[in-house]
């Protein structure tokens, strides 16, 4: 059902602007609801509303689930569209730029693997 769902998304990525704008929206919405990342916060946030004893109302519980909710998106769509703007103000770095970026990859490999070391 979820890979029927993401298939048609796909394809309607490939459509009209305004059907591939509407996918593109659908298809950042969930994965960030269905991304384990973002999944591991909800005992936070019940815990949270749960410790607030007997003040807490239906009402309360839903505001404060609801905001919890409304920073998490706010807080990726901001680091996505720094992100973006970071790669757009990039650009195309060239070859060289490609084959430092590459190298500066195999060293951190290297480094991890504790085959070289380097002193901060």
């Amino acid at each position: 059902m979820i890979e029927t769902i993401f298939t048609k998304l796909t394809y309607a990525l490939e459509s009209q602007v305004y059907i591939s704008i509407t996918a593109s929206f659908l298809w950042g919405v969930l994965s960030i609801l269905l991304s384990p990342c973002h999944l591991a916060s909800i005992p936070l946030i019940v815990g949270f509303v749960g410790a607030q004893g007997d003040n807490v109302t239906i009402k309360k519980a839903f505001l404060l689930s609801f905001l919890f909710a409304i920073g998490i998106l706010v807080t990726i769509a901001v680091i996505g569209l720094i992100t973006g703007i970071a790669g757009m103000i990039a650009g195309d770095i060239g070859i060289w730029g490609n084959l430092l970026v590459a190298v500066v990859f195999i060293l951190v490999g290297l480094y991890l693997f504790d085959l070289v070391n380097f002193s901060f």
